[in-house]
C-alpha cells in the first residue's frame, strides 16, 4: 500500500510539474467554430424536430 501511495504522489507531482513547465496552447478560431457547430440549440429552437 505504501508503494501505491508513493507512486500516486510521484505521478501527481510529475503532472503538476509538467503543467507548470509547459505553456498552454491558445484556442484558435477553428476550435471556436467546432464548438459553435456542436452547441445545443436554445429553448424552442428544435421543438418540431424528430430524431430518427
Amino acid at each position: 500500500m505504501t508503494r501505491c501511495l508513493l507512486l500516486a504522489l510521484l505521478i501527481a507531482g510529475l503532472g503538476l510539474t509538467l503543467r507548470r513547465a509547459l505553456p498552454v496552447t491558445p484556442v484558435d478560431g477553428a476550435f471556436h467554430t467546432v464548438l459553435r457547430a456542436y452547441a445545443t440549440p436554445g429553448p424552442g429552437a428544435g421543438e418540431d424536430q424528430q430524431h430518427e
